[in-house]
């Protein structure tokens, strides 16, 4: 090994520490700089406009842009939290009085007086030879989840001010990465041993997927949450703001979907004796809120992004196991990132 050989080993093994040990100088923030990134890819268009407007002014292009992002995201934060909490808590409360007097007896004898008293039947002729008791495990499930959903309300609730603290340090990032954008974007394009070609393609096929995934999931749980919340609202289903907000919730992460919610409340409406609107619910939600999904989501993120469907699913699925709700955008972008990597590939080093 020749002295050059030597200082470039000695060089990459020092970058190799360092790097190390920066990571664990970010560590406790790096969770606000993912969240800064994304708001910057998704906002950076919008900075751009807003940097003809003012004429170049950098700073205050960046602060427009950074105010109407609060704006955006604490808005409704404020609005709805109060009323959420509320409903959440009354819904815990009411599952459980329903539960200890026996009122669901009632309401599931119900069924034997309604359209659907059949299937009904069917479904406790076929439980009842597995020797199970479906009447109280459906109640003790209601009552389950209900707890489930109130603990993880006082587990918010006790986070509350480690979720404040990040994100307006995700805010403060965000407004520097907005006004020193183009300089950082240059910088880590030097970074990467590539052809310029494949670098603009690999960044420009990152910033394409992070606005579309964020676009489309975004966009599809506030159509749906506001379409199902009009209906709950409407037609008198009790706690509107929460099953929409749990509309909302499933939306991003697509888990059942929808209908995990509105048929419920269907079926809820129907066995209190409004089958008129428990009807109008069913097919408003079947044929406008959960169609809206396939319609705003190939259009969003699919077409744009050119990942396949199922692949998109199985990397929001597995990227909020992996790094929790974050996860939901960061799947789809590794998976976006790793395709241009494979065609760079195919292109470049296949046949060398």
């Amino acid at each position: 090994m020749n002295q050059k050989q030597i200082f470039v080993l000695s060089f990459f093994i020092l970058l190799i520490l360092i790097f190390l040990q920066l990571v664990g100088v970010f560590h406790l923030f790096l969770t606000p700089i993912l969240w800064a990134v994304i708001l910057t890819m998704v906002f950076y268009p919008l900075y751009e406009r807003c940097l003809k407007w003012v004429k170049g002014r950098r700073n205050l292009a960046s602060a427009m842009v950074t105010l109407f992002v609060v704006i955006v995201t604490t808005g409704p934060m404020v609005f709805f939290s109060g009323t959420l909490v509320k409903e959440v808590l009354q819904f815990y409360q009411d599952v459980g009085q329903w539960v200890s007097s026996g009122r669901y007896e009632s309401l599931v004898g119900n069924l034997l007086h309604s359209p659907l008293r059949s299937v009904w039947e069917k479904i406790l002729e076929k439980t009842s030879s597995l020797d199970i008791q479906i009447i109280p495990l459906l109640a003790k499930t209601a009552q389950s989840i209900s707890q489930s959903i109130v603990n993880q309300i006082q587990s918010g609730a006790k986070n509350f001010l480690v979720f404040v603290i990040n994100y307006w340090i995700a805010i403060f990032i965000f407004f520097f990465f907005l006004r020193d954008g183009e300089f950082l974007g240059r910088g880590l394009k030097d970074i990467f041993p590539m052809t310029l070609e494949n670098k603009e393609k690999m960044f420009g096929r990152l910033s394409v997927t992070v606005s579309a995934v964020v676009r489309g999931l975004v966009v599809t749980a506030v159509v749906q949450a506001v379409l199902a919340g009009i209906a709950f609202l409407v037609l008198g289903v009790p706690f509107p703001v929460f099953l929409s907000f749990l509309v909302a919730f499933l939306a991003i992460v697509p888990i059942g979907g929808a209908v995990v919610v509105w048929l419920p409340s269907a079926i809820y409406l129907g066995l209190s004796g409004s089958w008129s609107k428990a009807i109008i619910l069913f097919f408003w939600c079947a044929l406008v809120v959960s169609t809206i999904d396939n319609i705003i989501k190939p259009l969003l993120i699919g077409d744009k992004t050119k990942i396949p469907t199922l692949f998109l699913f199985l990397a929001i699925l597995g990227g909020l196991a992996y790094y929790g709700f974050i996860g939901v955008f960061l799947g789809p972008i590794f998976l976006s990132l790793f395709m241009t990597l494979i065609e760079i590939y195919r292109k470049e080093y296949k046949n060398t």
